[in-house]
């Protein structure tokens, strides 16, 4: 019967008109996010930039369903199968940046900010061999047949 009536419900909320006030201030609200969004991902932020996009764009996901999806007019069911999603999507990113931020510093890869290594270019020098060494001048020019 619970189900019925929220259909009810729901069928009686899409014959109401909303006006067009309340899209327009969420399209706004996404465009300044958006704008956020490009303007810190030209900073360098390499402590809390992913953070900073991560919340952004859930933010922005969250509106897009809460209102152009129309789950702040539904009740029960949907509403829980929205919070439980929201909820496990934090805790799987929430554990991938715990891994990678208390990995072993030698794990990661060459270049990246958690690791002590510096990337090297082996191609650099001209006067170094594929694997780094130094080549006799005398067979820089030679060809090997």
């Amino acid at each position: 019967m619970a189900i019925a009536n929220e259909s009810h419900q729901e069928e009686q909320n899409m014959q109401e008109h909303h006006g067009a006030g309340r899209y327009v201030v969420i399209w706004v609200v996404l465009l300044v996010l958006t704008l956020v969004t490009v303007y810190t991902g030209r900073m360098h932020l390499p402590d809390f930039g992913l953070l900073l996009a991560l919340v952004i764009a859930s933010v922005k996901g969250t509106l897009v369903a809460l209102y152009f999806m129309h789950l702040s007019e539904h009740r029960g069911a949907n509403r829980l199968v929205f919070g439980v999603s929201i909820a496990f999507v934090v805790l799987l990113i929430g554990f991938t940046l715990m891994d990678f931020g208390t990995r072993f510093r030698l794990a990661n890869p060459p270049g990246s900010q958690y690791s002590d290594l510096q990337a090297v270019d082996i191609g650099a020098n001209q006067a170094e061999g594929r694997q780094g060494g130094h080549l006799d001048p005398k067979q820089k020019g030679e060809k090997h047949e």
